[in-house]
């Protein structure tokens, strides 16, 4: 796996299409922090850590959300950098994904955060993924 923040949002993206109510993805600390911002938001209901005995057999079931009726919350999901370009933006150049209703997530000195919240913290960083 060359990049798992793109094997994350492709699982996503099928289970939807596939009109799963769960889908489980490999652990790791990023994954989980970018499922708790996706929680906050609303665009899935809840996630949970599985344990395993063995750390690399951990995984995280998402459960997502749906519509009364039965269309997914997450219209369009997508990573914005990759393993070869990668994408940084200042503070500045941050602007509110789709006026608002979409989020963009950043990995930054602070952590995993929303377009939001570091516009609040005046701090700018790697671009992650876009979701509306």
């Amino acid at each position: 796996m060359n990049y798992p923040v793109s094997d994350m949002v492709i699982r996503i993206k099928n289970a939807y299409k596939a009109g799963k109510e769960n889908v489980n993805i490999p652990y790791s600390g990023l994954k989980e922090n970018l499922c708790e911002i996706l929680k906050k938001k609303g665009f899935i209901e809840d996630y949970s850590v599985e344990n395993a005995e063995s750390v690399s057999l951990k995984s995280i079931n998402v459960k997502l959300a749906y519509f009364e009726s039965k269309k997914p919350t997450i219209i369009d999901i997508k990573t914005t950098s990759t393993p070869g370009i990668r994408f940084y933006k200042k503070v500045k150049d941050i602007r509110s994904y789709k006026n608002g209703l979409g989020v963009e997530v950043f990995s930054t000195s602070a952590g995993i955060l929303s377009d939001a919240e570091c516009k609040d913290k005046n701090i700018g960083g790697l671009s992650l993924l876009k979701v509306f």
